[in-house]
């Protein structure tokens, strides 16, 4: 082939060389941009997955679900989300499937509210309303837009979300109410910083503090009231304090309050707050004046009462100067029973206040005329230097109870006899003195009456037999000889509620010896412990008996003496016969006379709060006749009061002593405690007692003390329904 021909066809060879690399190049770059290209819709496409994964986990952490509607299916999808499935669930439904599960009450308001925004009159949809989910209304919020409309702008497609609300709408609920409590209390309520700055407090704190219509937001709290610095510090330590205060920063008299402040933590981020809650308690404590007064007082006489009496001559005798005396007269009215059972209570009565007129008439302003109690009366003189005053006065007295006196147009004649007893010859404490001046008007009695005896140490006939009681009592506590019985309690229903449980002594030597005699002797010997911790045993056995009957959840009383109050191993006495038994320690009733606190009160008070701690119920025995029972009711921690059996005597028949014990009982009740009547021997008693309140008795009326046995026996024939 010639050079002419060879160059044309090498040129085309190369041109078609050229093309075809230029063409692998071009399909090299598309392919390298279509994978590209792939790469990013792959990862626009995992992007677009992770932005719904989270956007289903928003709704489902919200617990909001999103719906579409469709005008032209005119349906409702709805898609809620759950994490445990992975997916979301859907629903189908017509508006008017959905409008059948909607309250009657908001069918209404919801038509018309999402009628308006189809047709475009609201540019949004906002409705709340109930829903019926089950057998339960549920609160929903329903929200959503019209994301396209025609051209007359009727929305074609609406989008939104719904969300169960009934959790806040409950809480919304709790806090007007909160706020109209709040607003509406009869009690002042003030919300404060914990530096004590008011935010925010009730019309009737404006109404107490006298400022009514002034905006108090800002102010410091205490511009208002004084606080006690311990309620300061126990609000520091442990959240809450309440005490007794005056109001005297407003009002031109003093306002004695009763106040209790709470701290409360507030949300995270916030700091905590105080509401105070304050109350006027002038009332109460003109009240709890009142009856402080009359429980001081004997009812028929208004002379001081036996356990006055017993406070001042306690007191008098403790301050006693050396060298001098203090004379006791014990007076008896002899022929007094004759009058009352021929003429009645009342001519009785008026007896008892003439004689006490008299009787106070003879005595200067520093001598004291108590009435300890039926026909008795107790003359405590000024202290002097001898007993010439007293024996004169003992004459002068039995020539004024010698002098007939009138009563309801009869003339009546009676008589007395007086023990006298002198401090400190005859004793230095008041009980000593009170009894040996009993014994001496007993003796006076014994001579013919109508005269006056001194005490001397031979009228204590019994002194031997008093040693041999000692001795043989030390023996049968050694020997655990003493016996227990049980007097039941019972409610106004006649069940059982209870039981107290009460000692007994059996001799050989003396027969039966009576408690009143021999649990004194126990006391002056120490062998009061010993026999408490029988009498402690033994009850958390009997409350063990109880269960193993069916008798339910009765409960033991027993009385702890004020010297068991001072024994160390009380508590863990109690505490181990609880263990023991197995039993609860609420199932033990502590009962304790208000004269253990005459001594040693701190020390007591705190032994009562441990044993509260514990859980045992304590009882505050022989309530109704002691002067300083309202201070005890007030400070110490009292589950119970049991009201004395001497209170019950006149209540029938005296209208003060009705009215007095209803206003303990009144007091009792405002301060949680629950009443016992002691000593119910009538059915008019009972009456009384039931009409005032009270609903938890004991006495001869219901049951006399028996047999634990027997009792167990009563309890098993009533079928357990004592419980």
């Amino acid at each position: 082939m010639s050079d002419t021909q060879s160059d044309p066809q090498a040129a085309e060879l190369a041109l078609m060389q050229r093309r075809l690399e230029r063409e692998r190049a071009a399909r090299k770059a598309a392919e390298a941009l279509l994978s590209s290209k792939s790469d990013e819709l792959y990862l626009a496409l995992q992007q677009a997955s992770e932005s719904q994964r989270q956007l289903e986990l928003a709704l489902w952490a919200s617990g909001e679900a999103i719906w579409e509607w469709d005008a032209a299916k005119d349906t409702f999808l709805l898609r809620s989300f759950s994490r445990a499935r992975g997916e979301p669930a859907f629903s189908d439904e017509t508006f008017f499937d959905l409008l059948r599960l909607v309250h009657p009450d908001d069918v209404e308001s919801t038509s018309l509210i999402w009628g308006m925004h189809l047709a475009g009159n609201h540019e949004t949809l906002d409705l709340l309303l109930r829903f019926r989910r089950g057998d339960s209304w549920r609160w929903i919020r329903v929200r959503g837009q019209a994301v396209t409309r025609r051209a007359d702008g009727w929305a074609e497609r609406v989008v939104g979300t719904v969300k169960d609300v009934s959790r806040y709408r409950a809480a919304e609920d709790a806090l007007r109410l909160m706020a109209s409590a709040f607003a509406s209390s009869r009690d002042a309520m003030v919300v404060m910083t914990e530096q004590w700055q008011i935010i925010e407090a009730n019309q009737t704190f404006l109404d107490l503090i006298g400022l009514r219509q002034q905006n108090v937001g800002g102010d410091s709290f205490c511009r208002f009231i004084d606080l006690p610095e311990a309620m300061l510090r126990r609000l520091r330590d442990q959240g809450f304090g309440r005490a007794e205060i005056m109001l005297n920063r407003v009002h031109e008299r003093g306002l004695p309050l009763e106040i209790s402040i709470n701290r409360f933590a507030a949300q995270a981020g916030n700091a905590p707050y105080l509401i105070a809650t304050l109350r006027d308690i002038s009332e109460r404590r003109q009240a709890a004046s009142t009856l402080e007064r009359l429980a001081r007082e004997d009812a028929v006489t208004r002379l001081p009462n036996r356990h006055a009496l017993q406070e001042v001559l306690a007191v008098r005798l403790a301050s006693l100067a050396p060298g001098k005396l203090i004379s006791l007269l014990f007076i008896d009215l002899d022929g007094f029973k004759s009058v009352n059972d021929s003429l009645g209570h009342e001519a009785g009565d008026s007896l008892l206040q003439i004689v006490a007129g008299q009787l106070q008439a003879e005595l200067s302003s520093q001598d004291m005329l108590a009435r300890w109690g039926g026909d008795e009366f107790v003359a405590v003189l000024h202290e002097s230097e001898t007993t010439q005053r007293s024996d004169k006065l003992a004459q002068r007295l039995l020539h004024v109870l010698r002098q007939p006196i009138a009563i309801g147009g009869h003339l009546t004649g009676i008589s007395g006899s007086i023990g006298i007893a002198v401090a400190p010859d005859d004793g230095d404490d008041a009980g000593t003195l009170l009894r040996r001046a009993d014994v001496a008007m007993y003796a006076a009695k014994r001579a013919g009456r109508d005269q006056a005896r001194h005490y001397h140490p031979d009228l204590d006939s019994g002194g031997l037999q008093r040693m041999r009681l000692i001795a043989l009592l030390r023996q049968a506590v050694e020997r655990n000889a003493l016996s227990f019985v049980a007097q039941p309690k019972v409610r106004a229903d006649g069940g059982l509620s209870g039981c107290e449980l009460l000692i007994r002594w059996h001799t050989e030597e003396y027969g039966a010896v009576s408690p009143v005699q021999f649990i004194p002797l126990a006391e002056e010997t120490g062998l009061i412990v010993q026999i408490g911790h029988q009498a402690i045993r033994e009850a958390a056995a009997l409350v063990r008996e109880f269960d193993a009957a069916g008798a339910g959840q009765l409960s033991v009383a027993v009385n702890l003496s004020p010297l068991q109050l001072q024994d160390p191993a009380l508590e863990q006495v109690l505490l181990d016969s609880c263990r023991k038994q197995g039993i609860a320690p609420q199932r033990l009733q502590l009962e304790i006379t208000e004269s253990a606190f005459l001594d040693n009160k701190l020390v007591i008070e705190t032994l009562l709060l441990r044993l509260k701690q514990h859980g045992f119920t304590l009882a505050l025995d022989d309530f109704g006749t002691g002067y300083s029972s309202l201070s005890y009711l007030r400070d110490l921690p009292f589950d119970v009061v049991k009201i004395d059996r001497a209170f019950l005597r006149d209540i029938e028949r005296d209208s003060r002593s009705g009215k007095l014990l209803a206003g303990i009982v009144d007091l009792c009740h405002a301060l949680g405690m629950a009443l016992v009547a002691e000593g119910v021997e009538t059915a008019s008693q009972l009456a009384v007692l039931t009409s005032l309140g009270l609903s938890e008795f004991q006495g001869f009326l219901f049951h006399r003390p028996m047999a634990q046995q027997d009792l167990l026996g009563l309890l098993r024939h009533a079928g357990g329904e004592a419980a």
